[in-house]
């Protein structure tokens, strides 16, 4: 008994999610079955299920997911590299700093999608768009968020490492970089959803593949249970990478200690 009550403490948080999101599944199918709302516009659990199985064995679920991690992986790393070179460029170098803050806060401060007919004009539809699209929403907040790392750098580290005789690359690198991780790290938790968003959005409007324009197609033919499922998938595609991320996080904070 005691054994079992130190287990259920262990995973609390866990079962009850589980026993909370099991309660809701059961009650959307019971009134479901009362029909006491319209299945055009909800579905029910049974049939989002029966939908989802279709969509595998025909092949078609699996080639859309194919197509978004592909655009999403193109945006997110872009904006992982250059969001991370150009925060510590800005951290280090004042000049630097001062050119590129207001085209910085720009970008922060517009809605990003306000962009998406210029987008269009310059790269046309499908996969071009789509990727900038992700990569404009992420690149910004990885880039702040690696400038603040830097410029909150404890003054007294770059003290002791120019003591020792270090140059500024060194600085930069061995000090500098591992200081702001923490606040890298962040920005890439941030990048992560938003290049999904940037993704799936820009797939809705200018994109004849992917998760994203599953998700329209279907709201357009009224199909709610295929959109159900594709919006399932895009749930779960985000939580593993945030899973991912977790352990890319601990990786990184061993390696700054």
């Amino acid at each position: 008994m005691n054994t079992l009550k130190l287990m259920y403490h262990k995973s609390e948080q866990l079962v009850l999610g589980i026993t909370g999101l099991v309660f809701v599944l059961l009650l959307w199918q019971i009134a479901s079955i009362l029909e006491l709302f319209n299945p055009l516009l909800l579905s029910s659990p049974a049939q989002i299920i029966t939908a989802g199985m279709e969509l595998t064995a025909k092949g078609e679920l699996w080639g859309d997911v194919k197509v978004t991690i592909i655009e999403f992986g193109v945006a997110f790393v872009g904006a992982a590299l250059i969001g991370l070179v150009l925060g510590l460029v800005m951290g280090w170098f004042k000049r630097v700093e001062y050119a590129v803050d207001p085209f910085i806060w720009f970008l922060y401060s517009t809605p990003l999608i306000a962009f998406y007919p210029l987008l269009i004009i310059w790269f046309g539809l499908g996969f071009n768009t789509v990727v900038v699209l992700g990569f404009l929403f992420a690149v910004i907040p990885i880039t702040v968020n690696t400038f603040s790392g830097v410029k909150g750098m404890n003054p007294i580290l770059v003290r002791a490492a120019r003591s020792f005789g270090a140059n500024d690359f060194q600085i930069l690198t061995k000090v500098a970089l591992p200081s702001a991780m923490p606040m890298i790290i962040t920005g890439w938790r941030i990048g992560v959803e938003r290049a999904l968003i940037g993704v799936v959005v820009g797939e809705m409007f200018c994109s004849n593949a992917g998760l994203g324009f599953r998700i329209s197609y279907y709201g357009a033919q009224l199909q709610t249970a295929n959109l159900f499922v594709a919006l399932i998938v895009v749930v779960v595609f985000g939580l593993i990478l945030t899973q991912l991320l977790r352990i890319v996080e601990a990786r990184l904070l061993k390696w700054q200690k």
